[in-house]
C-alpha cells in the first residue's frame, strides 16, 4: 500500500491506495511543521489517523505539505511519520510540488497555491524554481484566506464593513477587542483563526463589499507573488490550486485578466491531481518493495 497526503496549515487529506488502486481516504488537522509541534504531530497520528488505517502496510508515503521546503522543520514531521509508518520510505516535500504535479503532471507551468496561505513557483515538469517567498500571512500570503479575513477583520473593527454584513460577520468573532489582538498575535493557531474568517466569503461572492476585498487581495496576489516571474510564465497562464482559487474563481479570473494574465488549471485542492498522478506507479512502486529487502 502507498500514501499520499496533502497538508495545509488547516487541514491535511491523506489518501492510501492498496495494488489494486483501490482507495481509503481520511481527513486530519494540518500538519504545518511551524505550527504544530512534535506532540500534536504525534497525536494526530494516533488518534485522528490510526483508527481508520493499517500503518504498519504503507510501503511508500508520498507527503506534500505547507512548511515543509524548511529542512530543520521537515526533519521533526519525518521523525515523528518514520515512527508511526515503521515500513514505509517516507518522502517529504513542499505543498508547491505536490501542487505542481497535480495541476501540470510531467508538464511545465506557472503554478500557485491560494489556501489558507498563498504561494507561487515555475515548475519545470520536475523541479521547482522559486523567485517569490510566500512570506506568511504577517508579512505576505497575498490573496489567501488569512490575508483575506484580516481584511476582513480589520474592516469589522473599525467600521469599515458594511452593516447587514457586519451582523452576519459577529458570531465568527464572539471575543473582546483585547482578547482579538492578543489571539492575532500571540495565538497557537493564528493563520488557521484568520482563514476561517476569510471563510466568511462563501455564498456572498456577488456582494459588492465581498468581491471588492477578494479583487483587491487577489490583485496584489498576481502583482507580488507571480508577475515577478516576468517570462518564466508560459502563454501568461498560471495553474492554481486551494479552496480560496477554487471558490472564487469568477472573481480571481477577472483580477488575472487586470494583470494581463490568464487562469489555467484550478483544483480545490491538489489530492485528486495527484491520485491520478500516482496511480499508473503503483505497481511498480510495490514490486520493486518485494525485490528490495531493505524496503519491507
Amino acid at each position: 500500500m502507498i500514501g499520499i497526503a496533502d497538508s495545509g496549515s488547516t487541514k491535511t487529506e491523506w489518501c492510501f491506495l492498496n495494488e489494486a488502486g483501490e482507495e481509503k481516504r481520511v481527513t486530519t488537522r494540518g500538519l504545518n511543521p511551524f505550527m504544530v509541534d512534535n506532540q500534536q504531530i504525534r497525536d494526530c497520528l494516533e488518534k485522528d489517523l490510526y483508527p481508520f488505517i493499517n500503518n504498519g502496510k504503507v510501503k511508500y508515503l508520498f507527503f506534500y505539505g505547507s512548511g515543509c521546503a524548511n529542512n530543520e522543520k521537515r526533519l521533526g514531521l519525518y521523525s515523528e511519520l518514520e515512527d508511526f509508518f515503521p515500513h514505509a520510505d517516507i518522502s517529504i516535500e513542499s505543498d508547491l510540488l505536490g501542487a505542481a504535479l497535480a495541476l501540470c503532471g510531467p508538464q511545465a507551468g506557472m503554478i500557485g497555491i491560494l489556501g489558507t496561505g498563498s504561494a507561487t513557483a515555475y515548475f519545470d515538469g520536475e523541479g521547482l524554481h522559486m523567485k517569490v517567498p510566500s512570506l506568511g500571512f504577517v508579512l505576505g500570503d497575498e490573496g489567501s484566506g488569512a490575508r483575506i479575513g484580516i481584511h476582513f477583520l480589520a474592516d469589522y473593527l473599525r467600521g469599515g464593513m458594511p452593516e447587514e454584513l457586519r451582523k452576519e460577520f459577529a458570531p465568527l468573532c464572539p471575543l473582546p477587542l483585547h482578547e482579538i489582538i492578543d489571539t492575532v498575535y500571540h495565538g497557537q493557531d493564528t493563520g488557521r483563526f484568520l482563514g476561517e474568517l476569510g471563510g466568511f466569503s462563501a455564498g456572498r461572492y456577488e456582494n459588492p463589499y465581498v468581491k471588492s476585498v477578494l479583487f483587491e487581495e487577489f490583485d496584489r496576489f498576481f502583482q507580488k507573488q507571480v508577475l515577478p516571474y516576468g517570462e518564466l510564465i508560459p502563454d501568461r497562464t498560471i495553474h492554481l490550486s486551494g479552496s480560496t482559487a477554487f471558490y472564487a474563481q469568477e472573481i480571481l479570473r477577472e483580477a488575472a485578466r487586470k494583470n494581463g494574465l490568464e487562469t489555467g488549471n484550478i483544483l480545490q485542492n491538489p489530492m485528486e491531481g495527484l491520485v491520478r498522478y500516482f496511480k499508473p506507479q503503483i505497481g511498480k512502486l510495490l514490486q520493486k518493495t518485494i525485490e528490495d529487502p531493505e524496503i519491507v
